[in-house]
């Protein structure tokens, strides 16, 4: 039995497991492709480059450090802030 070969071709279809697809319009193309690529304070944004439409977010891979960091600012924020007062 061969083992299946793969087209190296630039204009075939691309491989199903690495593509992207715009639900609005149709478009497809690598992960690496040609989306536009946000950078955002929680992580990266695909955008299509034909209707700009978001795609998905992505979110960055954190460090132990800044899940802790993190952890601590919720802690103290919410700590910090003035008791709720009672309706009378």
């Amino acid at each position: 039995m061969s083992r299946p070969t793969h087209s190296t071709d630039v204009d075939g279809p691309p491989d199903g497991k690495s593509v992207l697809f715009c639900p609005v319009c149709d478009h497809q193309s690598p992960v690496d492709g040609d989306w536009v690529v946000r950078e955002r304070a929680t992580g990266v944004e695909y955008r299509c480059p034909v209707c700009d439409e978001r795609l998905t977010e992505r979110e960055r891979e954190r460090t132990p450090m800044a899940r802790a960091w993190s952890a601590w600012i919720r802690a103290a924020s919410a700590w910090l802030r003035p008791p709720k007062r009672l309706r009378v």
